[in-house]
């Protein structure tokens, strides 16, 4: 099972909700996939560097780097859905650093930009 929801989950090419995901494999499986079933495997693959979560689309994407820990920085577009991944090390680091400042113990920081990507911006 977890290997059909890794399989789905990489084949977006935007990010996908575990109802995406269950629907692909249902689909493919031709019996339902619950979404319940498919929530639990995404939570084990996020805590595994193996997926990351777009927090403001209820989503997730395939991490293309699980080796790497950094803490990713989203730019969502709003037109065409398209997330692209960045990683600077210099901004995380002070949002971290900020939250320990005030007192906080930071765990996962969650940084998206939402926006136009390039090719949408152009239209």
């Amino acid at each position: 099972m977890r290997a059909s929801v890794f399989e789905a989950l990489a084949g977006f090419d935007k990010p996908a909700s575990a109802y995406d995901i269950a629907d692909v494999m249902s689909q493919s499986q031709g019996r339902r996939v619950a979404a319940n079933s498919v929530y639990r495997i995404l939570d084990l693959f996020v805590g595994a560097n193996l997926a990351r979560r777009v927090e403001s689309a209820n989503a997730y994407v395939a991490n293309a780097h699980p080796d790497c820990l950094h803490d990713c920085i989203f730019l969502v577009c709003d037109k065409c859905g398209q997330i692209t991944h960045i990683d600077d090390d210099r901004l995380t680091g002070a949002v971290r650093d900020a939250a320990i400042g005030a007192g906080f113990r930071p765990e996962r920081p969650v940084i998206e930009v939402r926006g136009r990507c390039a090719d949408c911006a152009k239209g």
